[in-house]
């Protein structure tokens, strides 16, 4: 909200018409939609459009459509148990509800790119057979460290209702250092403010799809690959060390752990 305000340069009818009819919600849980609709009105945002119910409510999804949203954005909750529901579903959920060409941000775990089988690799394929997977980005591995849900995650970008045309290189993003650093009783933050400046790098490599060494590549993607930047950028071997090994190793077992993943 305060992005699209910021854009209205201070006409005041633009503004009143973004917070009263151009933000649109969803929230399942009864106990947290309240809050959230409070957090909206303490901030003035206007008109609070936060629906109460499932995302997957074929009457929900009407409702959603019958506003014609062009972007949507979403963290869904991330899958604990086999019986949860696969966090693609809500990708494909929100994808359904763009107008044409619209444009859906989602932070995902990473899991959710990487695996090629099963019922992962059939969302994907519905994926593809229906918008463009225009990029991922690989997220900081700490950027949830101080959530119940410490996972290391990756933000995909689609355009809805194009289906992925075959051979098109998506940009991959490797942008795992944000500059945040972890300090006790404040958590993650820009302790020495690099945060700006690297955010700066990464939209200009995102907006003109540049690939940089270390940073991003552009790749094509099948269902027999991993959708993230490690899985098609090149290593410099002659610049890793033992001490870069055995900490990688290291950050493998804390994530496996975490994640309940032995297999």
């Amino acid at each position: 909200m305060r992005k699209m305000v910021e854009a209205a340069h201070g006409d005041g009818e633009l503004e009143t018409r973004i917070k009263s009819s151009q933000l649109f919600g969803l929230e399942m849980q009864p106990n947290i939609y309240p809050l959230a609709v409070s957090n909206m009105y303490i901030h003035q945002d206007g008109k609070s459009n936060v629906e109460l119910g499932d995302c997957f409510s074929e009457t929900l999804i009407d409702t959603m459509k019958r506003h014609r949203p062009t972007i949507g954005l979403l963290n869904p909750p991330y899958k604990s148990e086999p019986s949860d529901v696969e966090e693609l579903e809500f990708v494909l959920n929100n994808l359904s509800c763009l107008q044409h060409g619209g444009i859906c941000v989602a932070i995902l775990p990473l899991n959710a790119v990487l695996v090629t089988d099963g019922e992962i690799r059939t969302l994907k394929e519905r994926l593809l057979e229906n918008h463009t997977l225009e990029a991922v980005l690989s997220m900081p591995n700490e950027l949830f460290v101080n959530s119940k849900v410490n996972v290391v995650t990756c933000v995909m970008v689609l355009t809805a209702h194009r289906p992925h045309p075959p051979n098109k290189e998506v940009f991959f993003g490797y942008f795992k250092d944000d500059g945040f650093v972890k300090r006790r009783h404040r958590g993650r933050y820009d302790a020495y403010g690099r945060w700006e400046e690297i955010k700066a790098t990464w939209v200009e490599l995102f907006t003109n799809r540049r690939p940089v060494s270390g940073l991003s590549v552009c790749a094509p993607i099948d269902l027999e690959t991993e959708w993230c930047a490690e899985a098609h950028m090149e290593t410099d071997y002659t610049e890793l060390s033992e001490s870069d090994f055995e900490a990688e190793l290291r950050r493998y077992v804390v994530y496996r752990v975490q994640n309940e993943a032995w297999l």
